[in-house]
């Protein structure tokens, strides 16, 4: 995952947490053809070597163990290290962690869909969250989250699953259990409103610079 400016590090991090479902930018989205993957059936939890994978990935980012993270995907170098060590500071746990796959068939590769809950930090009410992915699997079979550049083939297979209904929907839902959240919730409402304020504050000083 590259970052373009260094000082966006703590933008990227807060608004990720406060709009809590997003499509990560590791992940461009290109290409306007048809393809499969926007009418495909999504698969739920059915590849175990994606679960495995995706739980491993997130349970070393709560941690911030980079030596773990760095055999689970496919360049070690890319790894946003400042944005993760920023969202240690917030995030207690990744729970309910449940895989909606499209394979990109023929390449053994795959778009994976994240669906999560957030616990963040003296906040109980957990936060409903949805991260993309693309895996690929090495040639000696092992599935690792691509952090690499994509060629054109890639991207348009991407841009084409996040097209499907069955996703657009699933971001509908999330956006959703987002607002019931905040409606329930005061404290969280609270950190909510907390974040929106210093994206927007952290978003005009970036404009300035």
């Amino acid at each position: 995952m590259k970052l373009r400016y260094k000082k966006l590090v703590i933008i990227i991090s807060v608004a990720t947490l406060a709009l809590a479902f997003f499509i990560l930018t590791l992940i461009p989205t290109g290409g306007t053809e048809p393809h499969s993957a926007e009418n495909a059936e999504l698969m739920l939890n059915e590849k175990e070597e994606i679960n495995t994978l995706i739980a491993s990935y997130y349970e070393a980012k709560k941690n911030v163990d980079f030596d773990t993270l760095g055999t689970l995907v496919s360049d070690p170098n890319q790894i946003p290290k400042e944005k993760f060590i920023t969202f240690a500071t917030y995030v207690e746990d990744y729970q309910n962690i449940n895989c909606y796959v499209i394979e990109n068939e023929g390449v053994d590769a795959y778009r994976v869909y994240v669906r999560y809950d957030m616990k963040l930090k003296n906040i109980q009410t957990l936060v409903p969250c949805l991260a993309a992915f693309y895996v690929t699997v090495t040639s000696d079979g092992k599935y690792v989250v691509y952090f690499s550049a994509f060629d054109e083939e890639q991207e348009d297979f991407i841009a084409s699953a996040d097209r499907n209904q069955e996703i657009i929907d699933l971001k509908e839902e999330v956006a959703d259990a987002l607002q019931d959240a905040i409606d329930s919730d005061e404290a969280f409402k609270q950190f909510y409103q907390k974040m929106d304020t210093e994206i927007q504050s952290a978003s005009g000083a970036a404009v300035t610079d």
